[in-house]
């Protein structure tokens, strides 16, 4: 399929190369332009005496170009195919060309070799369970000074540890990372520095949250011979343990028609990490799909915002599933519409019945119906009923919403943590609006 010239646009790894892809979407950049019912290729002329050779695997979409850069997709992807998108007539339908015939039939091997799942031998298990007791006594250490550490917070109270400044909270997260539970260490870090965020409504509250969650995952840590297997997986999770693709890949498939119904790319320390919640037509059931890269370094799979597919996920072991590994992807369009959005009481069910089975529930996605922008307090929106919801402090786009709105109701796609919203997508006269957010 051919995307339009929005959602493109939104496969770009920053707005830079975004400006730059759209420049490049002229006939007088490109030469040797052509197409195939799985791909579309052309030569663009850069700095150099050879022309680049861009092409795109229309299935995924997939792009490979010759240029140096090392953004992924690059300008020259980027305006190949907005090109493609408003002058479909220069493109010729034809046999591809050897140098785009390989690339398809080696991306074609590698995903055949990546549904082929590994077995490790005994031997390979026995050393990873050795690492594994050594990590999960290091981990046990570090949470006993972090329960400690909590203790004597408790006592003191959060309105005297505010004049220690960030240097107070970081030196425990620097032992949460000594002790192997980086996500915890990083955590840490967050919760101290929302104390000093200036304009941050509530910080004292919602630094006690974390800190409470933070206290609970302690506490499942010590008991977690006691807890169901799902729920051991969860709390492993939060704690930094990481499960390889090909053990995801192990996991039963769920079949769907998958809608891609927001998606945003934030930073996290060293890396750079794609966020996309999906939601299957048929099941009705949620998907996030993360992906990480290093820098300038691409995603691999590219999943752009208002379109669908016929897929196979396979979702992480979890007491209320949702991240997911996609398996199969197939027959990619334009989204045609979404499921019945929810209302704020269907929220508070199902967000109740979620915390019931995952007490640890960081995100919960939600498609919202009949929302109003609040046009005198911008942090708050309004539901079919009048009802405040109050939008996410680091929700940083609320005149867009207004915007959008112009006073009438909007389905909003996003998340939910039982107090606050942070708007992701808008669904609004027939077309999905994609929010650049940045995620707490």
């Amino acid at each position: 399929m051919t995307l339009d010239a929005n959602q493109i646009l939104a496969l770009a790894p920053d707005p830079a190369s975004a400006k730059a892809g759209s420049q490049l979407a002229t006939p007088r950049n490109w030469s040797n332009l052509g197409t195939s019912d799985s791909a579309l290729w052309g030569e663009c002329q850069g700095s150099g005496k050879t022309p680049y050779r861009t092409q795109i695997d229309l299935g995924g979409p997939a792009f490979k170009c010759t240029c140096p850069s090392r953004k992924f997709p690059c300008k020259h992807g980027l305006g190949l195919y907005l090109l493609r998108t408003s002058e479909p007539s220069l493109f010729d339908q034809a046999e591809a060309p050897a140098w785009v015939s390989d690339w398809l039939q080696g991306r074609q091997t590698r995903q055949e070799k990546k549904a082929t799942i590994k077995d490790t031998g005994p031997e390979a298990a026995a050393q990873a369970r050795k690492r594994e007791e050594k990590r999960e006594d290091k981990v046990s250490a570090g949470l006993a000074d972090l329960q400690t550490w909590l203790h004597d917070l408790a006592r003191e109270g959060l309105a005297s540890v505010r004049s220690r400044g960030q240097g107070f909270w970081d030196a425990i997260a620097a032992r949460m990372a000594d002790a192997q539970a980086a996500p915890v260490a990083r955590r840490l870090r967050r919760a101290g520095s929302m104390l000093y965020q200036s304009g941050l409504r509530n910080a004292e509250s919602l630094v006690a949250n974390e800190l409470a969650s933070l206290y609970l995952l302690v506490q499942a840590w010590q008991r977690i011979d006691q807890l169901a297997p799902a729920l051991q997986a969860d709390v492993r999770a939060l704690l930094g343990w990481t499960m390889s693709q090909d053990d995801v890949l192990r996991q039963g498939t769920v079949t769907d028609r998958w809608g891609v119904l927001a998606q945003c790319t934030f930073d996290d320390e060293r890396l750079r990490v794609r966020s996309t919640w999906l939601l299957g037509a048929a099941t009705g059931r949620w998907a996030l799909h993360l992906q990480y890269a290093v820098g300038t370094q691409g995603f691999e799979q590219q999943l752009a915002p208002g379109t669908s597919f016929d897929g196979d996920l396979c979702f992480y072991p979890s007491a209320w599933p949702l991240r997911a590994q996609i398996r199969r992807q197939d027959d990619v369009q334009s989204l045609s519409g979404i499921e019945s959005p929810s209302s704020l009481d269907t929220l508070q069910d199902t967000y109740a019945d979620a915390l019931a089975a995952q007490p640890f529930l960081e995100r919960h996605p939600v498609l919202l119906g009949g929302l109003v922008p609040d046009g005198a307090d911008h942090g708050i929106v309004r539901d079919a009923l009048g009802r405040r919801i109050a939008l996410h402090p680091s929700f940083r786009h609320p005149l867009h919403l207004l915007a959008l709105s112009g006073g009438h109701p909007l389905t909003v796609c996003g998340e939910w943590d039982g107090r606050m919203l942070l708007p992701l997508a808008v669904w609004h006269d027939g077309r999905l609006y994609n929010i650049d957010s940045d995620l707490p």
